[in-house]
């Protein structure tokens, strides 16, 4: 009686054990199957990305243009997740040249089309108007930006940054600050922080933005960036990178070339990343009139 009590026992439990294995098989080949869909799907927005960023930099202008108004020039953009908010604007016209950079709202996706679009109504405002005034362009701009995705009176996109125009005929460089971040420097080390407006761009019709104006002497270099140069984490102590450590690199390395200024900067801010993700879009454009 005992023997064949615990033979029944002994079914039971290998009973459930069988329907326990094939349970834990089944989820085994659900994981297996769900991670081939995760692993394709990983695949298919990595590849929209990529092509998105192709599409997003082919956008960016030419440097070449700067190039033939001042000394020399060079830009760095670098996009969070390959593409995102920051921008370079770049357009001649017939007394000199309109120059900025651009931070947009967000990152990744939302911000690269706000970006995009905002290039795209920078281009068309300075081609269909000749504009000399920078507050003239950012305020229409703004008033673009504002009306075509703020309607339901809501500030749900807008950029920061500074646009400049510097007049050949009478060497003199006007700007307007959206919250940008801009220094003059020289190289003998002399470097001051632009003054910066208060206001960004898209966000409300009735921001005023005023303009600045500036004398240029020879060999005066100005860098524009966005805050995702100073802002990212990293060191030793895990810090931001800071305004104060990027003045120290303008001023230390203030007698080499535009170029070779550039390349310092990007790597030492790619050093003082080292393992940690990138925390913003990263943009900066260095002239030298």
């Amino acid at each position: 009686m005992d023997i064949e009590f615990y033979k029944e026992q002994l079914s039971a439990k290998e009973d459930m054990l069988a329907r326990t294995t094939k349970y834990l098989t089944d989820i085994r080949f659900d994981l297996q199957e769900k991670n081939r869909e995760l692993h394709e799907a990983h695949n298919d927005i990595l590849g929209s990305i990529r092509f998105a960023e192709l599409i997003q930099r082919s956008l960016l202008p030419d440097i070449s243009i700067l190039k033939i108004f001042f000394q020399d020039a060079a830009y760095e953009v670098k996009q969070q997740i390959g593409i995102g908010g920051d921008a370079v604007f770049i357009k001649n016209t017939s007394q000199g040249i309109a120059f900025g950079l651009t931070d947009s709202t967000g990152h990744g996706v939302p911000a690269a089309l706000l970006s995009i679009s905002g290039s795209l109504m920078l281009n068309e405002l300075t081609t269909s108007i000749e504009i000399e005034s920078p507050n003239v362009l950012v305020k229409l701009l703004n008033y673009q930006l504002h009306n075509t995705f703020n309607s339901n009176q809501h500030s749900i996109a807008h950029m920061e940054g500074t646009v400049c125009y510097y007049s050949t005929k009478k060497r003199k460089l006007s700007y307007c600050s959206a919250n940008g971040k801009a220094i003059l420097f020289n190289k003998t080390g002399e470097l001051r922080e632009l003054t910066t407006g208060k206001y960004s761009i898209g966000e409300n019709l009735a921001d005023e933005f005023e303009n600045f104006e500036l004398d240029i002497m020879p060999d005066d270099r100005l860098i524009l960036f966005s805050d995702g140069l100073t802002d990212q984490f990293g060191g030793e102590k895990n810090k931001k990178f800071s305004r104060a450590r990027l003045k120290q690199l303008i001023v230390t390395h203030c007698e080499k070339s535009v170029d070779e200024i550039k390349q310092i900067i990007t790597q030492e801010h790619l050093n003082w990343k080292g393992s940690n993700q990138q925390t913003d879009d990263v943009s900066f454009l260095i002239v030298e009139f």
